[in-house]
């Protein structure tokens, strides 16, 4: 009786596990899924994406503000339903095919269910859009984190572990000021997706390691006024104190790799304190 049991056990798990995404594609591949995954990569065709559960949302993106009902393929059926997950992944990367790597953590791809859009009120678009549903979330379009994660013509979800990719990366050197980590996190916000920090970070901008070994520190704050990855977040009257953290962040870190101190020093009469 028990053995029965265990069979009807079996079989009912084996009917209803949904089936794990292809290892090929069919026809070309538009996107992979890898990283912290078992079995993968997994490459996808748009055949095969097709194939997937489809959702529709209303979402503002950014950029445009207006109003978009976006339908295209669940980003859960992708990165969290249909694949093995290896102890620790707790992240997913957006990878676009301008090279910026966006990091959005899984359990709110779960919770809040953004597609990648193959279309937009009905017309089919040239490149996918991670969409999110900004509309039929309250409270969604005010998360400061929202606008970095739409996400245009995206080519890869890579699956980590947060604190083995970007702990290492975003560690204030010893012996830095509480003002370091405090800037480690700004850069965590607003410039790990396009720039990279210590090996990690997308590549849509330059390498920011040692940039205060390049750049004087009012030359630097100067250049963020303008740059669209600062505007992206909302700052208000913290934009200057922000700032004067991301550079404190960056004068640390450079410091640490053996750069020049001259190179290090900040110019007399800026507003914003130096490292100690």
């Amino acid at each position: 009786m028990r053995k029965l049991g265990f069979l009807l056990l079996c079989a009912s798990a084996a009917c209803s596990a949904k089936p794990r995404l292809p290892a090929t594609p069919q026809g070309t591949a538009v996107l992979e899924v890898r990283g912290a995954v078992k079995g993968g990569p997994h490459a996808l065709g748009r055949a095969d994406l097709d194939h997937l559960p489809r959702l529709k949302l209303q979402g503002a993106e950014p950029r445009s503000a207006r109003v978009t009902l976006w339908e295209g393929t669940s980003v859960a059926a992708l990165v969290s339903d249909r694949v093995d997950l290896q102890k620790g992944a707790d992240t997913v990367i957006v990878r676009t095919a301008d090279r910026a790597a966006i990091p959005v953590p899984l359990t709110v791809v779960r919770q809040l269910k953004p597609v990648l859009a193959d279309h937009a009120d009905g017309v089919r678009l040239a490149t996918p859009v991670l969409a999110w549903p900004t509309v039929d979330q309250n409270g969604l379009a005010t998360d400061p984190r929202l606008a970095a994660w739409w996400a245009r013509d995206v080519v890869a979800f890579e699956i980590v572990d947060w604190r083995q990719t970007y702990g290492p990366a975003l560690a204030a050197p010893d012996g830095a000021a509480d003002a370091a980590r405090r800037g480690a996190g700004v850069f965590a916000e607003s410039c790990i997706a396009c720039h990279r920090m210590r090996g990690a970070g997308g590549e849509r901008g330059p390498d920011l390691t040692t940039v205060a070994a390049r750049l004087r520190q009012p030359a630097f704050l100067a250049l963020l006024p303008s740059h669209p990855g600062w505007n992206v977040r909302p700052r208000g009257d913290l934009a200057d104190e922000s700032a004067g953290e991301l550079w404190i962040f960056l004068r640390a870190v450079a410091g640490s790799t053996g750069a020049p101190e001259a190179a290090l020093t900040a110019d007399r009469g800026s507003a914003i304190p130096a490292l100690p």
